[in-house]
């Protein structure tokens, strides 16, 4: 982002991490990851993106405090609070969007669980979200797609062209994405760009194509440590 646009947008981060891991089978969050655990590594690219003014933390109901010393330990200064997720994303979204100072012009809304995100992708969703108003992190599908029936059973090839596959950072206009998630009651969401797609709102893509992996199995603990690893970033 160029210095005016740092200086007409002042942003922030939402991390949100107030999930229960159920089909990790626990918690993720805390899991150490090449000397790490998760959550230090995704709140170290956000506190590394100089950007970034204030970081907010979503933390699920009764582990604020654990979180906090998560934080404290890998040296987050931008930290401006905590709070306690809700049922749902949408209102762990929106109880991060209420703690964030109202000077905030653009917010990054992040997976907790993406420790692979980097301040590189970060600033460029930033850039893109302060010139359209919103951006998110996206890769084209390169995988062929099959429909299946309810047996599990393939019943037609779906044509990827035009597919993207979603990622986090997703950067909006922090006032817009707040009035927006509280009028629309859209049930459960995976992700803000399904919320704004509804209200007709235009997202850019920002092509990623670094890895970027959301932590959802166990396996997947051990392809984040030698990507990880891969960086030499260990320190």
């Amino acid at each position: 982002m160029d210095r005016s646009s740092q200086k007409e947008l002042e942003c922030a981060a939402v991390i949100v991490g107030g999930g229960t891991g159920s089909r990790f089978g626990g918690d993720k969050l805390t899991v150490s990851v090449a000397g790490r655990p998760v959550l230090a590594w995704t709140l170290r690219a956000f506190e590394e993106t100089p950007a970034i003014r204030h970081i907010v933390l979503v933390a699920p109901a009764g582990r604020e405090e654990e979180f906090r010393a998560i934080a404290r330990d890998a040296g987050i200064s931008k930290l401006t609070s905590i709070v306690t997720g809700g049922s749902h994303r949408k209102e762990s979204v929106l109880n991060g969007l209420h703690s964030l100072p109202k000077s905030i012009g653009l917010v990054a809304i992040h997976d907790a669980a993406r420790p692979l995100v980097t301040p590189g992708l970060i600033l460029r969703c930033l850039e893109t979200a302060g010139e359209a108003g919103a951006s998110s992190a996206a890769i084209p599908v390169s995988d062929t797609l099959h429909l299946a029936d309810q047996e599990g059973c393939a019943t037609r090839t779906i044509d990827r062209n035009g597919l993207w596959a979603m990622q986090t950072p997703q950067v909006f206009r922090a006032t817009p994405l707040l009035k927006l998630l509280e009028e629309q009651n859209l049930g459960k969401t995976t992700d803000e760009v399904s919320v704004a797609l509804v209200a007709g709102w235009r997202i850019p893509f920002v092509e990623n194509r670094e890895p970027n992996l959301k932590i959802t199995w166990p396996s997947d603990l051990a392809v984040a440590e030698a990507l990880l690893l891969s960086r030499n970033v260990i320190h």
